[in-house]
């Protein structure tokens, strides 16, 4: 009864097949020339008439997933062109196999692509328009193709060969293609979609889910519009041709690969069939011409592509395929010189806007050093669409490197994801492999398939979308509710991308819109392939008393200390009567709450202006904010508990009060210049050193003597002794001699120096003082992988135990742009390069501070670039506690993230100061400026402010008389103390200047 079933069920199929006109016919290869052995992998190949007769028939190769091909997605792919054959992808992309470059002759190898795509997802190569490849038409007037044409005949290819290959009709679908395949696959993806129930013969229900496009040509006037922006952003044009966007520009980009600009321009360009007699060699004795080719010093993309012109017009290989003899005469990887296509579509824009209110997922990449389909271009395009941004810009990685950027849009249903792939031209894959591998294998588990949660994919995608919708509060919200927490909800996108265990907490709401607290933990499950193959949740809701009001216009981002609030929340207590305006005499629920709860809960968690504010309330508040307990626990959270104990080990400062400190450090209205006297001498004489303070001890190391004569000796100078002066301390051990190095304090009472010029030229060696030891002594610390040498660099410390070095000269006067960790307390400390994707110009003579914690910020210098004689007023600022930190620009010309900050800013300098002051502010004294001039004005920057805005600090006092070579030093984080100085004839060392920033009784 059952065989009787099944031949009735072949039968039935054979029937559909033959009825609905399928021309078809497909061969499994098992062997490939030049390949060593049997093929590891399925390999099939054929052809697909379509048309209204089958007159084009179409050629494919399909590759079966190499993990579960009856659950992994199927994924149809185009190369671009039009008129590039899928053998570019099939050998140079995503394949299963690759060209071994070291050609030397006769039919090129093949061996094994470690990140072939086809390891995780089912592909078809397809051979599309006709024309390319190995497709080929039985009538002259077929071969004359347009857009729409041949994204119909694809869409027919699709259907058909699903209905050769019904094993496949449960599967997953999606459409994707390179280049130019980014005008015919939202065409096709249109096409299926409108089609995907029934309608045909026989009826097919689709399983399309989605589409994912390379470097994809979308609109031709904004991509060719794009390159020139892109160009300005790499340097490539200046910024009067920029600005004025004249027809010279192309002139000047001629000679850039536009695939990838940071590649050669090469001297052959067979792809695109511009040089018939380099064609007609490379036929006659490839051999030859391929070894004149190795003999140019660098690497082109397009001379490998040869090889596939070798491989694939050799009779045994067009055997081994099963290509029809007779149909295609020499193979070529992009045929542009025979192909009878017409370009019609000069957007699909239109296209993308129309899925976009559809259920389905889209994935679009970009190559961020290709020109021709430049990451600009498709930015545009993108936000032209209108979606809501559902995770915003930041980094995506591989292997703990950055390995790009991405950022995520949703509109309803649909979701949209664009990624950069770092360093990769136009080709992506081709350029970066291993990173592209790992972008398609997220993916597959996100976007296409994977069971999330032991679910199937639908499951994964409604858990998503629950997740979302909880974020939202009411069900007329379009974006999520400002209190949730943004970074867990990166957290936990985080994890399901890349694998990371997730924890924590996060603000949801009801469909009635009221709060509650979600502890959510997630953690991925391996397969054997050490892919994730589940991913496991447990998450339980707890209720969140927080009266939210009615919503302010802006809400800021919350602190952690936030959530804790959130979670601890308020009691209920009775709303005060209309008719009493008096909150202090009515019955105010705040009220009812104990002076302790008050301050402890809520108060303490507020800035010094806003406790401020609050005591002119009423008379209990105010008797509240009088206590210095309070105060001092306002201040710890506004400035951190480092800074307070620095503070409280200031002489004087309990004298003064915590309030009254608050309060000076904040507005600056007791700041003051003040000259200091003090004894003893540093001799020899010098310039170029570096100081630092320890507590209250100034310490100075190193210089430039008389001749150019580095100096190793060190000066320390008491400020809390009676009579401060000069002590020049006997240190075993000592560094080589240097100037322009960096001295900085690390671990309470050491002294780190780094880099500088010594006698046999620039230093990059580290070494360590404990200021407090007996006998004090010098110790080198050989930290792996050291940064180039350098010296008028800049660096800070982070949490007392890592050393921050930015920027500086190298060798022949080269200006460095790099960013190093050394971490202090590792055993064996290793050098760091901080990872970024994009720098500030290179430069020397600026400085670097640390606010809010783990923040930093770049301030001036010498770059390569700036308004006035290359000295920069620019602030760039870094935030190490992110998982991929990034420069980002708060006041500057052209560069990504730019403003304009309010206020008068400080004019262009190098060789100043920047003092860090409480609450995340940044003080800029002195340096030098043009002309040389006095630069004694003081400017005070907050970054942490929503707008920042400089401010000119007018300080009463007797300043330095000369504000340029001299150096600084904060000391109790009360007192900056400025030396030395040029006078345009000597240096002065014998001057001390304090800035004090709160009253002298400290």
């Amino acid at each position: 009864m059952e065989e009787a079933a099944r031949f009735l069920l072949l039968l039935l199929l054979l029937l559909l097949i033959s009825s609905s006109g399928v021309s078809t016919a497909s061969s499994v290869i098992r062997t490939l020339p030049g390949f060593p052995r049997d093929l590891p992998f399925y390999l099939e190949t054929g052809y697909v008439g379509v048309g209204e007769n089958e007159e084009v028939q179409l050629f494919y190769y399909f590759v079966k997933s190499q993990r579960n091909p009856a659950l992994d997605p199927l994924l149809l792919w185009l190369s671009g062109g039009p008129g590039c054959s899928s053998l570019t992808a099939f050998f140079y992309e995503d394949g299963p196999v690759s060209f071994n470059l070291n050609y030397s002759g006769g039919l090129p190898t093949l061996e094994l692509n470690e990140y072939a795509w086809t390891k995780t997802i089912n592909m078809i190569f397809i051979d599309a328009p006709v024309g390319a490849g190995f497709s080929y038409s039985t009538t002259q007037e077929s071969y004359f193709m347009d857009d729409y044409k041949s994204a119909t005949q694809t869409s027919e290819f699709m259907k058909k060969w699903l209905i050769q290959h019904p094993e496949f009709l449960e599967n997953n679908l999606y459409i994707g293609g390179q280049s130019y395949s980014g005008i015919p696959v939202p065409m096709v993806v249109q096409h299926l979609y409108d089609n995907r129930e029934g309608g045909g013969s026989p009826p097919l229900n689709l399983k399309l889910r989605g589409y994912v496009l390379g470097n994809p040509i979308t609109d031709i006037h904004i991509d060719r519009n794009a390159r020139i922006p892109f160009a300005h952003g790499f340097a490539l044009i200046s910024n009067r041709l920029y600005q004025s966007a004249k027809a010279n520009c192309n002139e000047l980009l001629r000679h850039i690969n536009s695939e990838h600009i940071l590649e050669p321009s090469c001297r052959v360009n067979l792809t695109r069939g511009e040089n018939s007699t380099l064609q007609r060699s490379l036929m006659e004795n490839p051999t030859e011409f391929l070894s004149r080719l190795g003999e140019t010093p660098y690497y082109c993309l397009n001379e490998m592509f040869l090889l596939s012109e070798i491989w694939a017009n050799d009779r045994d290989v067009r055997e081994a395929l099963h290509v029809r003899e007779g149909t295609k005469g020499q193979w070529k990887r992009c045929n542009r010189t025979t192909l009878a296509f017409t370009k019609v579509v000069n957007s699909t824009v239109a296209y993308h806007r129309n899925l976009s209110m559809t259920g389905l997922r889209a994935l679009i990449f970009s190559g961020d050093h290709d020109m021709i389909a430049s990451y600009v271009g498709t930015q545009q395009w993108i936000n032209s669409l209108n979606l809501t941004l559902d995770d915003d810009w930041r980094a995506w990685y591989t292997d703990g490197q950055v390995s790009g950027y991405t950022e995520s849009y949703i509109n309803g249903d649909f979701a949209l994801t664009h990624a950069t792939v770092k360093g990769a031209g136009h080709v992506t894959a081709a350029y970066k492999p291993k990173q592209c591998y790992a972008m398609a294998k997220r993916c597959d588990s996100l976007l296409l398939h994977a069971p999330i949660f032991g679910k199937s994919a639908e499951m994964t995608l409604l858990f998503y979308l629950t997740c979302r919708f909880l974020q939202y509060r009411g069900p007329f919200a379009k974006r999520r509710h400002p209190l949730v927490d943004s970074t867990v909800v990166s957290d936990i996108r985080r994890c399901l991308e890349d694998g990371v265990e997730f924890q924590g907490d996060l603000l949801n709401f009801r469909k009635d819109g009221s709060p509650l607290m979600n502890r959510l933990r997630l953690t991925p499950i391996y397969g054997d392939d050490e892919t994730i193959t589940h991913v496991i949740g447990i998450q339980f809701f707890t209720e969140a008393n927080l009266d939210l009001g009615p919503l302010p216009g802006s809400v800021a981002k919350e602190s952690t200390r936030s959530s804790d609030r959130l979670r601890s929340g308020f009691p209920s207590y009775p709303s005060v009567p209309s008719g009493n305006r008096n909150v202090c005499r009515g019955v105010c629920g705040l009220l009812q709450l104990s002076d302790e709860v008050l301050s402890l809960k809520i108060l303490s968690l507020l800035a010094p202006r806003e406790i401020a504010s609050i005591g002119s309330v009423c008379r209990r508040f105010y008797e509240i904010t009088k206590n210095e307990d309070l105060w001092r626990m306002v201040c710890q959270n506004a400035w951190g508990s480092e800074t307070t104990r620095v503070l409280e080990a200031v002489p004087g400062a309990k004298r003064l009060g915590w309030g009254r400190l608050a309060r000076e450090l904040t507005t600056l209205e007791a700041s003051a210049w003040r000259k200091v006297t003090i004894g003893g001498a540093v001799e020899p004489s010098r310039c170029n050193f570096s100081a630092c303070a320890v507590g209250s001890r100034v310490v100075l190391f190193g210089g430039e003597g008389v001749n150019m004569q580095p100096m190793n000796d060190t000066f320390v100078l008491d400020l809390n002794a009676s009579n401060p002066e000069w002590q020049h301390v006997q240190v075993s051990s000592p560094p080589p001699g240097r100037w322009g190095h960096t001295l900085s304090c690390v671990n309470g009472s050491n002294l780190v120096v780094f880099g500088g010029c010594g006698r046999q030229g620039l230093l990059n060696d580290v070494f360590v003082l404990d200021l407090d030891a007996k006998p004090p002594a010098w110790r080198e610390i050989s930290g792996l992988a050291p940064p180039l040498p350098r010296s008028w660099h800049s660096s800070c410390t982070l949490d007392g135990t890592k050393l921050i070095v930015s920027g500086g000269c190298a060798d022949s006067g080269v200006l460095l742009s790099d960013t190093f960790l050394l971490d202090l307390s590792m055993e064996k400390p290793i050098w760091r390069e901080i990872p970024v994707a994009w720098s500030p110009p290179s430069r020397l003579g600026h400085t670097l501070s640390v606010y809010g914690g783990r923040k930093i910020l770049m301030f001036g210098g010498l770059a390569k670039s700036g308004p006035l004689r290359f000295r920069s007023s620019d602030v760039y600022t870094m935030d190490l506690s992110e998982d991929s930190p990034c420069w980002r620009c708060v006041t500057g010309s052209g560069m990504p993230g730019a403003g304009n900050p309010a206020g008068i800013a400080p004019p262009p300098r190098l060789d100043h100061v920047a003092v860090s002051l409480p609450g995340g502010r940044i003080l800029i004294f002195g340096g030098s400026v043009a002309g040389l001039h006095s630069a004694s004005q003081l400017y005070l920057l907050d970054p942490t402010d929503e707008k920042p805005a400089w401010r000119i600090l007018n300080v009463p006092g007797r300043p330095p008389r000369f504000a340029w070579g001299h150096s600084t030093c904060v000391v109790g984080g009360t007192r900056a103390i400025v030396l030395g100085g040029q006078t345009g004839e000597e240096w002065m060392l014998s001057e001390l200047h304090e800035l004090s920033l709160a009253s002298s009784v400290i």
